[in-house]
């Protein structure tokens, strides 16, 4: 949940949200950060994208290889009697939607063009939620609930976020 890693200019806040740390230390509960596969692949400064352009083979193999590593720590959790309570994810996020992703397919070419990302939200899982969820299966291991985070639906407010991610808390735990 490090907003960090949003393309530049894109974070709702600063480093990370506070309130929303709180309720996890309200249950007790450990994070493991998720490397961002849009950070590691084209770096802090790329453009905004939509899933169709990340929507390829490669991106696609990187992806798995994330999801193959975070599958690991959930086996080494498991082993040490530890449970994965969830995975928290950012709605809207091309690659890290759970319910909302994004997708226009007038995306891609001429970059003079202005396209407004908000207009290109729709439902759907994004790319490496999307891996992540076959990866969990493929190994056996039990499927936690996903959570996506509305910080790219900018007609969300912070508040009704804060509400929803504390209700789906007292749900998992």
């Amino acid at each position: 949940m490090n907003t960090h890693n949003k393309t530049k200019g894109g974070a709702r806040f600063g480093g990370f949200w506070k309130e929303f740390v709180d309720v996890l230390y309200q249950y007790d509960l450990g994070m493991q950060q998720i490397d961002c596969p849009e950070v590691i692949y084209m770096g802090v400064q790329r453009w905004d994208m939509t899933k169709n352009l990340y929507d390829n083979v490669g991106f696609r193999r990187h992806c798995r290889e994330i999801a193959e590593h975070n599958a690991d720590y959930m086996e080494c959790y498991r082993q040490a009697g530890y449970r994965t309570v969830a995975f928290l994810v950012c709605n809207g996020s091309p690659t890290c939607g759970y319910d909302m992703t994004s997708y226009h397919e007038d995306w891609g070419g001429d970059t003079n063009v202005a396209f407004a990302y908000d207009e290109a939200l729709v439902p759907g899982m994004g790319v490496f939620v999307e891996e992540m969820h076959q990866t969990i299966e493929a190994r056996g291991l039990e499927l936690p609930p996903f959570f996506g985070v509305s910080l790219d639906d900018l007609g969300t407010p912070m508040e009704e976020i804060l509400e929803d991610f504390k209700a789906f808390m007292e749900s998992v735990v």
